[in-house]
């Protein structure tokens, strides 16, 4: 199961207590994707929880209360006055660590309240990033260089379904605003608004990891299914977010 939407400014806020950011165990033991999206022997071990530590000690970063605050987070376009625009500025490891957290405190959020009905109440539940591989079947898969949505007869067409740079809104977008721009699957934004992290390595260096989706910033281009970018797990830039997946048992949909 993928969610419908990307992370939003107030469901990170959430998580952006002392007691999470000074909770080891959150940060420890990510699971490591390879560049095809296959499970690897090792984790990330104590990675994670060293660059926090660093990044604690770095007087460029915004501090409050042992936290690290995302780097737009004050940033009337993109922070938290704008509560349900995707969160941005964070580092794949604060999203991953974000992931350990829903997992830990699922059954307490709304979220899980909402669907009481659906295997997703289940209190074993995983939360992680998403692989590519994973991602691409949500977003209707890569064939013919579509967008999340489908094909375009007139690219000109793409500021109904998306926010790209075409649009020149010049910022993230509400994650409910395009819902013509939803994917077979019905997942929102999966095409525009902000690049999303995944799971896995790039390629076979092993020193970036992939992201999908196209945002704001870029061209319509970017914005296809099939378009792979890279940076490494440390940077935190205004046009990058994330969703989360949860692996269900075999036979559940």
């Amino acid at each position: 199961a993928i969610s419908k939407y990307l992370i939003t400014n107030i469901q990170y806020e959430r998580f952006l207590k002392p007691e999470n950011f000074q909770n080891k165990d959150l940060w420890l033991n990510f699971p490591r994707y390879d560049e095809h999206s296959k499970g690897m022997k090792e984790t990330w071990g104590t990675q994670p929880w060293d660059w926090l530590q660093s990044e604690l000690q770095n007087k460029e970063n915004d501090i409050q209360d042992g936290m690290v605050l995302p780097r737009y987070w004050r940033d009337p376009r993109f922070g938290i006055n704008r509560r349900h625009a995707p969160i941005v500025g964070i580092s794949w490891y604060e999203a991953s660590a974000y992931c350990n957290w829903l997992t830990q405190n699922w059954q307490t959020l709304p979220e899980a309240q909402a669907n009481s009905s659906l295997i997703l109440h289940n209190s074993s539940l995983l939360f992680r990033l998403p692989t590519e591989s994973e991602w691409v079947f949500a977003a209707g898969a890569e064939a013919n260089n579509r967008f999340a949505f489908g094909e375009l007869k007139d690219v000109k067409e793409i500021t109904r379904y998306a926010n790209t740079s075409e649009s020149d809104i010049n910022r993230t977008t509400p994650v409910w605003m395009y819902p013509q721009g939803k994917s077979p699957t019905r997942v929102m934004d999966m095409s525009g608004n902000v690049f999303e992290w995944q799971a896995n390595y790039r390629d076979k260096d092993h020193d970036t990891m992939g992201l999908r989706g196209g945002s704001w910033f870029d061209y319509e281009d970017y914005s296809r299914v099939s378009i792979r970018i890279d940076f490494h797990p440390n940077s935190r830039f205004d046009l990058v977010g994330f969703r989360v997946v949860v692996p269900l048992p075999n036979g559940s949909s």
